[in-house]
């Protein structure tokens, strides 16, 4: 996501007790996740990304796949874990859904004004902007597309994460100040195809615009997001 200042939602519950581990997101341990997500969550469904695929996929309550999605996110090349802002990674961990907003909402709603303003700034390659594999053509407006899905990025896990990082000297000063941990990240349409399927955004995840469309149909606030890098 292009790094926009947004009033930031942050949640007022942690999904889980225990932060479980989300290095490996194949077999059992997705599996356990998912289970344990479920348990704090009375909806229908969870999202479920797996960065080194480029997936996002949808589980019902009985770990079944109901769709499966392609995406593009964080463009920083070591495909990591987040640790503050500016270092142009995706998030990996379990979050929810703490905003939706929506091109298709009524005119009059908080939900399609927001976005309307959001989706007007123009971003340029100057600014480090740009389209996929293109660092000359500015990226340009409409970049968040018809829907934005936020997630409360930082949780308390990546909370004590960056401190610990911070106390040990581990995050760089960025033109003489130290930057915190981030905020803004977000599951959202896009304005460039071709970025889907490849490291692209600031640190959210993008996806088709017909396909953000269709996943709102499984969302609602608290829905368990977990990232997962592989």
């Amino acid at each position: 996501m292009p790094r926009f200042v947004i009033a930031k939602k942050m949640a007022v519950a942690v999904l889980c007790s225990v932060l479980l581990p989300v290095t490996h997101g194949c077999g059992s341990a997705k599996e356990s996740a998912l289970q344990h997500a479920f348990a704090s969550f009375n909806g229908r469904y969870a999202i479920v990304i797996i960065k080194k695929d480029f997936v996002l996929e949808v589980f019902d309550r009985d770990i079944k796949r109901v769709a499966r999605y392609k995406i593009g996110y964080g463009s920083n090349t070591d495909m990591k874990q987040k640790l503050f802002e500016g270092d142009d990674r995706t998030p990996e961990g379990i979050y929810m859904i703490n905003e939706m907003l929506s091109m298709d909402a009524g005119r009059e709603t908080e939900s399609y004004r927001k976005l309307m303003k959001m989706n007007e700034v123009y971003f340029r390659a100057a600014a480090g902007y740009h389209r996929f594999n293109n660092i000359k053509e500015d990226l340009g407006d409409n970049v968040y597309g018809p829907r934005y899905f936020g997630i409360n990025y930082p949780n308390e896990a990546d909370l004590s994460r960056y401190n610990r990082a911070l106390a040990a000297g581990d995050i760089p000063q960025v033109r003489g100040k130290t930057p915190g941990p981030g905020y803004g990240i977000a599951i959202h349409g896009n304005n460039d195809e071709k970025s889907i399927g490849g490291l692209c955004s600031s640190g959210c995840i993008r996806m088709f615009n017909r396909d953000i469309v269709e996943l709102e149909k499984y969302l609602t606030i608290s829905t368990p997001v977990l990232i997962f890098n592989r």
